[in-house]
């Protein structure tokens, strides 16, 4: 009874740290059932979940389906989803509202104001909460859709902070709901699963550079994430993983550029 309390966020059951607010509480009434008949999901690892005190959990990113779906995991196992999302999200109409509402955290890249989603990341953290980011900052462009080589804000915050970094994979979202469409595509058959790994700790080491350990973890935070894919899908990932830096076509920037076409067609 008491767990079921606590994926509800019922009363009492969550310590404050894990409250999702006004907010969530009331959408995750229609989206839960929605979600889980939608996606049908498989859930593994959930008991490397922290309970307790800060985290950063980091996950693979294929579709618009993920915040939906790392939430719902977050949210059923007791914890508050609190995403870094791009600050475009919260210029929309009611949407922003409600994520600023929900204490989502706005990137904003490019800006003199790019430096404020690690400060208020960093002050969830020191409170206690467990934030979520996709590190990669976009979709995979990588062909087999592994994940790419990723940004190194995770990592900083990880080794500036001592809070442990949670590896988290995703599969079958995209299948779900493709690059491009307006909305999902269920079809029977399709479901989405999630593997939790084990967390650790970043850490500085000996004649390391504040820099060159952020690239060290960064490699080893991805190469956990596609190593629980691997599992996932049942293929071992590969050893190195797409460098999204070389793409004719990087949509997180701003405009096409050449490539465009190949790249629509092959997501």
């Amino acid at each position: 009874m008491t767990s079921l309390l606590r994926s509800w966020d019922v009363g009492t059951a969550r310590i404050p740290e894990r409250r999702a607010g006004l907010v969530i509480d009331l959408a995750q009434l229609p989206l839960r059932p929605l979600l889980t008949l939608l996606a049908r999901p498989r859930w593994q690892g959930t008991e490397n979940l922290p309970t307790a005190g800060p985290a950063i959990a980091c996950g693979n990113h294929l579709s618009a389906f993920d915040p939906f779906g790392y939430g719902h995991l977050l949210q059923a196992s007791g914890i508050a989803p609190r995403f870094l999302a791009k600050e475009t999200l919260f210029r929309i109409p009611v949407l922003g509202a409600l994520l600023r509402s929900a204490r989502q955290i706005p990137v904003r890249r490019g800006t003199s104001r790019s430096a404020d989603a690690l400060t208020d990341a960093r002050a969830a953290l020191e409170r206690g909460e467990l934030i979520m980011i996709f590190p990669e900052g976009t979709y995979t462009r990588d062909p087999a859709l592994w994940p790419m080589r990723s940004r190194l804000g995770a990592a900083r915050l990880a080794l500036e902070t001592g809070a442990p970094l949670l590896p988290i994979a995703a599969w079958g979202g995209r299948a779900l709901w493709p690059v491009g469409s307006p909305l999902p595509r269920p079809r029977p058959g399709r479901r989405v699963q999630m593997l939790v790994g084990e967390p650790f700790t970043a850490v500085q080491e000996e004649g390391e550079t504040v820099q060159q350990a952020a690239l060290r973890v960064t490699e080893e935070l991805m190469a956990a994430i596609a190593a629980l894919l691997g599992q996932l899908r049942g293929q071992e990932p590969p050893s190195v993983l797409h460098d999204g830096r070389r793409d004719a076509h990087r949509p997180e920037i701003g405009a096409p550029r050449r490539g465009y076409r190949a790249w629509r067609q092959s997501s």
